[in-house]
């Protein structure tokens, strides 16, 4: 049966085919009795999160693009594009770990073309990097660039501070070239605190290290610390 309620001639609730309408509500305060707060007004795909905290609340980021910023609502602090989740302006706290075989952290130093006409090795200005890792942890290095060798032997390699070969990334004894990215297997750094660096040598003659024809071409250098 249709009716409505009224208190003091204003109509508050009625009813028509079994659904009640409520009207002339103050919904502000209502929602205050209730203690709910204005999230209670927002849609789920657009809520507006402008304090408080998330305890034991998994915040997923999965879906492209997604960006989380510091207070000030424009420095990103943590964004993922492609699957890849990226921390800026911030630093990994002494109570997060990685699995096993997980990149840590990776240090890069670049230059571009540089010629070596030493037959003892010296060092290639610019490819050089230090790195701090945690005790236990293993490292690898990568090297990016283009290689013309003229003439003669020639070898390049990466040594510590105190000029011990490490790795030898290429030895050349005829003349040819080599272009690409040269990545070596896992090594045990001997300190915890270790710089390494890129040199080369020459027999003779003059070993072009680089994009021969296109000398901006960046040479690059990274060291990647692996958890273990």
């Amino acid at each position: 049966m249709a009716g409505e309620i009224q208190i003091g001639g204003t109509t508050f609730a009625t009813e028509s085919g079994g659904t009640v309408t409520v009207s002339n509500v103050d919904s502000a305060t209502n929602r205050t009795n209730l203690g709910l707060g204005s999230i209670a007004t927002q849609n789920a795909n657009a809520v507006a999160l402008t304090g408080g905290s998330l305890t034991g609340t998994e915040i997923d980021l999965k879906s492209s693009g997604t960006t989380i910023y510091k207070s000030d609502g424009t420095t990103a602090v943590l964004s993922e594009s492609g699957g890849v989740v990226t921390l800026n302006n911030g630093t990994i706290g002494s109570g997060v770990t990685f699995p096993a075989g997980h990149i840590v952290q990776i240090v890069e130093s670049q230059t571009t073309f540089k010629t070596v006409t030493t037959s003892a090795f010296s060092d290639v200005t610019g490819l050089s990097a230090g790195i701090t890792i945690t005790s236990g942890n293993q490292i690898y290095f990568q090297c990016e660039f283009g290689i013309l060798q003229i003439a003669n032997d020639s070898e390049i390699v990466i040594t510590d501070s105190a000029n011990t070969t490490i790795f030898t990334l290429v030895s050349f004894n005829t003349t040819q070239n080599f272009n690409g990215t040269i990545t070596t297997p896992l090594v045990t750094p001997s300190s915890t605190t270790v710089t390494y660096k890129v040199r080369a040598k020459i027999s003779s003659g003059t070993l072009y290290i680089g994009n021969y024809s296109a000398n901006t071409t960046p040479l690059l250098f990274r060291i990647y610390e692996v958890q273990q």
